[in-house]
């Protein structure tokens, strides 16, 4: 698909949800905000464990590698 009629499409989304939060009662909307934001923190901190986990990974495969052990012959002559 194009990409500026996605970057479109988004917007007008985004302008429909806002004018939506709108109309709808500020008690409401207060609990949307308050959920939002929780599941935006929620979503961050998922991020971050996966990063967390992904760079651990990373670690202990380079660390199985850096153990392994080469045969070496010395010539003391």
């Amino acid at each position: 698909m194009n990409k500026e009629f996605i970057k479109k499409m988004l917007k007008a989304k985004r302008f429909e949800y806002e004018a939506i939060k709108e109309i709808i009662p500020d008690k409401i909307r207060d609990r949307i905000d308050c959920f939002e934001k929780e599941a935006i923190s929620i979503i961050r901190d998922i991020g971050f464990e996966m990063i967390k986990e992904d760079i651990k990974d990373k670690e202990e495969k380079n660390n199985a590698d850096n153990k392994s052990t080469k045969k070496i012959n010395i010539d003391f002559n």
